[in-house]
């Protein structure tokens, strides 16, 4: 079964699906479902083959850089802007990092092979999809340089604000395993951080849930990565809209 529809009949909720343009929607409808995504529900693993492309609606996907020794650390982020599986449109069916559900929720799902087809066949699908490649490539590079340079604490917060835009709410599921796999850093660095803030009253823990009660103290402690990734998205969201009406105007 489909989630929400528009008025001609086609899935609603997420960027790129609603850019899809009319001409490939009758291919891809029948083969486009949707389903619910459970926290820490792997979607793939890097490495591994990618049979699927996920499109959150109101979930949130970490994609997650993975080193040999089993660390790991996020550098991309995906909310209903977006889509995982990127690189399988691009020419590697390869999963480039490890994908696991941050946030749950509902999101699309639809085969590579249906979605790689439409692909080659649409310039304007083409030139959605590869403005969203512009968009993963500079919060990967914008992600590792915060990675390096940023403490805990500003990380936490740029992580916080990222995911309360992808969300509906201001309650994150979310337990502090969860963000120190994400962050890439120790449990007990989370937990110093989280107290810091919650002295501050920008959040309140709570056993699987982190609350933001400040938004404006999360963004007066955060570094400047997350303006800039912030600003990223929204540009991505006004070039594709505008791409999409643009094509289904003609």
């Amino acid at each position: 079964m489909l989630a929400a529809l528009t008025k001609d009949g086609w899935p609603d909720g997420n960027l790129i699906i609603s850019a899809v343009p009319p001409e490939e929607r009758d291919y891809l409808l029948p083969r486009l479902e949707s389903i619910d995504l459970h926290g820490r529900q792997a979607l793939y693993v890097a490495g591994a083959h990618l049979a699927w492309l996920y499109f959150p609606l109101d979930s949130v996907v970490a994609i997650l850089g993975v080193s040999r020794k089993g660390t790991t650390a996020q550098y991309a982020l995906i909310g209903n802007e977006s889509f995982a599986g990127l690189s399988a449109l691009l020419g590697d069916s390869r999963a480039v990092g490890s994908s696991i559900v941050q946030s749950p929720g509902r999101c699309y799902r639809v085969g590579v092979q249906p979605m790689a087809e439409a692909f080659q066949r649409s310039e304007a699908l083409r030139r959605v999809v590869l403005r969203c490649v512009s968009s993963r490539v500079t919060q990967t590079s914008q992600t590792s340089l915060c990675n390096a340079l940023h403490s805990v604490e500003q990380r936490l917060c740029c992580w916080l604000l990222q995911t309360l835009d992808r969300l509906p709410s201001s309650d994150l599921t979310a337990t502090q395993e969860l963000v120190a796999l994400v962050l890439g850093v120790r449990r007990e660095a989370v937990t110093i951080a989280a107290l810091r803030l919650q002295a501050r009253g920008a959040i309140r823990c709570g056993r699987g849930h982190i609350v933001v009660l400040e938004r404006r103290v999360l963004e007066e402690r955060c570094c400047e990565c997350y303006a800039l990734l912030r600003d990223d998205v929204a540009a991505m969201a006004r070039d594709i809209s505008g791409a999409s009406t643009g094509s289904h105007a003609r």
